[in-house]
C-alpha cells in the first residue's frame, strides 16, 4: 500500500480528531516530509484535508448517515420491542417533528432521530448546536399517566437513562449536572429538553416530548463562539456504529424508565450527580436577581436541588440554572 493510502486510512480512522504529522510519521515509519508529500497528493486527488498549526491534520468531512437498519438490529439484540422510528439525515428540530406527529396521530408513541438539526433548541428557547454527522439528536413522544407538575421528573429520568446508555454502549462514565445536562469531566456532552403538553380539563399530562442531543464526536469546524469553552464530545476517534448503538441502548433504557420499570430512578440521579457536595453559583430566571453562592446538600424526591447559602439559609430549587463555582 502506498504511503498516501496509509495516511488516508489513518485520517479516516481518526474521524473528526486531529492527528499530527509527527504521529502519522511514527505510525508509518516514514519521515514528516513523506507525510507532507502524501497529504499534498491526497489533496490533488480531491480529498479535503484540514491542516491546523499545532494540531495536525484531519479530513474535513466523513459522511456517515445514521443507519436505521443498524438501530433496529441493535434493538433486536436487546430483546426490546421496536418502537415506531422516524430517522432523518437532517431536520429542523426532532422535538418539533414529535409535536407535529402528536397532533396528527394522538396516542401513538414514537421516536425521532436525526444526524443534524438546523433549528435545534434547548431550554428557554436557546439554540442547540446540532452539526452534521458528529452528534445524535433524538426525541421521544410518550403518553404518561401523570400530573403536569411531574413533567420535570421526566427530565431527570432521561438524564439517568442517557448517562447509563453512554456507559453501556460506549464504555464512558458521565455525570449529570442539575437539571438537564450530561457532562464528561468538565465539558457538557449532552443536553435534554422536556416539553409537556397539559390537558386543560384536569391539568394532567396529555403527552410529553423529550429531546436529547449528544455530541458524539468533535464537530468538523469545532464548536462556535462561547461553546468552545463549554461543550465537549464523547469520542476522539470514530467507532463503527457508535451512534446507532447509543441510539438503540438509549431507546431501550428510556422507554423502560418511562413505563415504570425503575421506581428508584431519583436515587440513581443522585448517584450520578456532579453537584452534590460542591459549591455552586445559583442563577434564577427572574430579572434583577443577584447571583448567590451555595453548597449543594442533596436532591429531593422530586429532583429539586437542595442548597445551603453562605448565610446558612436553606432552599430547594425547582427551577433556574446552576453553574459550578470555580476556585
Amino acid at each position: 500500500m502506498k504511503t498516501k493510502d496509509e495516511i488516508l486510512n489513518i485520517l479516516k480512522e481518526n474521524g473528526t480528531a486531529f492527528i499530527s504529522g509527527e504521529d502519522i510519521a511514527k505510525r508509518l515509519f516514514v519521515t514528516r516530509a513523506a507525510v507532507w508529500k502524501g497529504i499534498k497528493t491526497l489533496e490533488k486527488e480531491g480529498h479535503e484535508i484540514e491542516a491546523v498549526t499545532n494540531r495536525g491534520y484531519r479530513l474535513k468531512a466523513v459522511q456517515e448517515s445514521i443507519d436505521a437498519e443498524k438501530i433496529v438490529t441493535y434493538l433486536a439484540e436487546t430483546g426490546a420491542n421496536t418502537p415506531k422510528l422516524f430517522i432523518y439525515d437532517e431536520v429542523g428540530s426532532t422535538n418539533d417533528e414529535a409535536l407535529k406527529y402528536a397532533k396528527e396521530h394522538p396516542g401513538e408513541e414514537a421516536v425521532f432521530i436525526a444526524g443534524r438539526q438546523t433549528a435545534g433548541r434547548g431550554r428557554r428557547g436557546r439554540e442547540f448546536y446540532s452539526p452534521k454527522d458528529t452528534g445524535l439528536y433524538m426525541s421521544f413522544l410518550i403518553y404518561p399517566k401523570a400530573d403536569f407538575s411531574e413533567a420535570a421528573l421526566y427530565t431527570c429520568m432521561t438524564a439517568v437513562a442517557l448517562s447509563k446508555s453512554i456507559k453501556s454502549a460506549l464504555g464512558i462514565d458521565t455525570k449529570i449536572k442539575w437539571v438537564n445536562d450530561i457532562f464528561l469531566e468538565d465539558k457538557k456532552v449532552a443536553g435534554i429538553l422536556t416539553e409537556g403538553i397539559a390537558s386543560v380539563e384536569d391539568m394532567s399530562l396529555s403527552h410529553v416530548v423529550i429531546g436529547a442531543g449528544t455530541n458524539i464526536y468533535d464537530p468538523y469546524e469545532g464548536f462556535p463562539g462561547k461553546l468552545k469553552d463549554i461543550a465537549g464530545f464523547l469520542l476522539t476517534e470514530r467507532q463503527e456504529g457508535a451512534r446507532e448503538k447509543l441510539a438503540a441502548k438509549f431507546i431501550t433504557e428510556l422507554l423502560s424508565y418511562v413505563h415504570g420499570n425503575h421506581p428508584d430512578f431519583v436515587q440513581e440521579y443522585r448517584d450520578l450527580s456532579m453537584l452534590i457536595g460542591k459549591y455552586v453559583r445559583v442563577e434564577t430566571f427572574k430579572e434583577n436577581t443577584k447571583k448567590k453562592y451555595a453548597l449543594v446538600t442533596g436532591i429531593d424526591d422530586k429532583c429539586g436541588l437542595q442548597v445551603r447559602y453562605e448565610d446558612g439559609h436553606e432552599e430547594t430549587l425547582s427551577s433556574g440554572e446552576v453553574s459550578v463555582k470555580k476556585y
